[in-house]
């Protein structure tokens, strides 16, 4: 099951994982906005890590 508490506990692998097999219907902006912000902390992370 899914919720909160079980998101603080996933590893940063399992995180990308279900975060890229999320898909937001392109008529709901705020999904859309959502779903390209997640990619967009995980680019960041990926660089701070690779620093």
């Amino acid at each position: 099951m899914l919720n909160p508490v079980t998101i603080q506990y996933m590893s940063r692998e399992e995180i990308e994982r279900l975060l890229f097999s999320f898909s937001a219907d392109t008529k709901n902006d705020e999904a859309v906005a959502f779903e390209a912000l997640a990619r967009r902390l995980l680019l960041l992370l990926e660089k701070a890590v690779d620093s």
